[in-house]
């Protein structure tokens, strides 16, 4: 909307800048209020950081505040070669003995060899593969089918038997088709009948089952996986080894609880740094925290103090978080880890700790304190924090109304400026023509005359 200003304005004393400031001074209210909105904006964005630090909380509050959340077990093996596994929080702490007698195994047929795969015809005819526990597999074997091509098509069945074709280096016939069952066990059992083919099997390994010594009580399976021998445990048998006795332990994993109650600290750290450090002054600017004259981040944090530090329960060998190494500073709110007493204590009496935390039959855990206090924060009627992101929506939704109106004014203002300053342009050109062409007049008068 810019014009080009003659320079007969300024010979009246009016200069082009002049109107640019005219209007720029017509902008200083829209300015405000655009500035009001960053203002809010910074606002609600603290708001979302803080809020996003709670539902981080939550989260590991989710991992403390019941029993099954809150025990970290581990399984050990005193010869994990021959036995591993993994393990529940739902399985009972103890030690158990086991012996792994055979192991579970797959039927394998071998055929006689070829002296190629893929050019050596191996008959026509029918193959049959009987299963123990399924119909019979009939493979219809084409004239001049390879050992590789009838690989495939017994693949291609998908039929819970898997074909290969092995090069076992013997010339000249070390092309060989080994047929294996997908399962394990004695009830996988395979049998290959080759009909008129030049194929012939024999029983290269013989499918049985599991067997394995629990506690001097012999356990069989189909496979070498034991997941429903213990409660909550998974074994899986490695090798055989008979004669050796393998101890498996059901501990608590200090390490992992540790680590899970550290990370508690730090989230906890986290919001309690965050809203002290709104009413900390700046050094540089000396001023505050955008949040410093919002009083719901100090209710926040007063609700979350009161449900850390409420006791929790006096029937219980602990009773606050100081007992077990989980100390509060003074002067800041934060939580200090002492990491040597919460492991002793752990390793000492872990259900006594736990019980500390968790939701029990006759107390209410500090870590459910805790996530209840957060849901009451985040309650979509009444919370705090859905409340105060509210507001500040309201907030920015009525200045971007304002700041709307505001511009429409501006721009009609600014035109209503150039219209004006535009017409007295022209009359001030005008004005010039009728002088210049009065001089022009007067001046030719004059010369005529002389």
């Amino acid at each position: 909307m810019g014009i080009r200003f003659n320079p007969g304005l300024k010979s009246m004393g009016i200069n082009p800048d002049q109107i640019e400031k005219l209007i720029e001074a017509q902008a200083i209210p829209l300015k405000s209020a655009q500035k009001r909105r960053e203002s809010v904006v910074k606002e609600k964005d603290e708001i979302d950081k803080l809020s996003q630090m709670i539902t981080e909380l939550d989260g590991i509050l989710n991992g403390l505040k019941t029993k099954y959340d809150f025990t970290k077990l581990k399984l050990d093996s005193s010869h994990p070669d021959i036995i591993d596994g993994s393990v529940q929080s739902t399985a009972l702490i103890g030690t158990y003995e086991l012996e792994v007698r055979s192991l579970a195994k797959a039927e394998k047929e071998l055929a006689y060899g070829f002296p190629d795969k893929d050019d050596y015809p191996v008959g026509f005819g029918f193959l049959y593969i009987e299963r123990e526990d399924a119909e019979p597999l009939e493979i219809d074997v084409e004239p001049y089918t390879t050992l590789q091509e009838l690989a495939t098509q017994i693949n291609e069945e998908d039929a819970g038997v898997k074909a290969m074709v092995i090069n076992t280096g013997y010339k000249p016939d070390a092309y060989r088709l080994i047929v294996i069952s997908e399962q394990s066990g004695k009830e996988a059992k395979l049998t290959v009948d080759e009909d008129t083919t030049f194929l012939e099997f024999k029983e290269q390994v013989t499918g049985r089952n599991l067997d394995v010594l629990f506690e001097d009580v012999p356990i069989t399976d189909t496979d070498n996986t034991m997941d429903e021998l213990i409660d909550g445990v998974t074994l899986q048998a490695r090798r055989s080894e008979p004669g050796t006795r393998v101890q498996i332990s059901i501990l608590h994993d200090i390490d992992a609880t540790v680590e899970m109650i550290a990370g508690f600290v730090e989230k906890y750290n986290q919001i309690a740094e965050f809203i002290s450090g709104q009413f900390k002054k700046d050094a540089e600017t000396g001023s505050f925290g955008v949040l410093s004259g919002d009083s719901s981040i100090k209710f926040v944090m007063r609700q979350l103090q009161n449900a850390l530090f409420a006791a929790a329960g006096n029937t219980q060998k602990y009773t606050t978080l100081a007992q077990v190494g989980i100390t509060s500073e003074p002067r800041t709110g934060l939580l200090q880890m002492d990491e040597s007493k919460v492991r002793a204590a752990l390793s000492t009496d872990y259900e006594a700790v736990s019980k500390l935390f968790i939701r029990s039959s006759n107390s209410v855990g500090i870590a459910d304190q805790l996530a209840n206090q957060i849901r009451r924060f985040r309650d979509p009627g009444s919370g705090v924090m859905k409340s105060r992101k509210r507001a500040l929506q309201k907030i920015l939704e009525s200045h971007d109304q304002d700041i709307e109106r505001r511009q429409a004014r501006l721009e009609q203002k600014e035109a209503s400026i150039r219209q004006q300053f535009t017409a007295l342009e022209g009359t001030l050109a005008s004005l010039k023509g009728q002088s210049d062409f009065l001089k022009a007049k007067l001046g030719g008068g004059q010369n005529k005359g002389s």
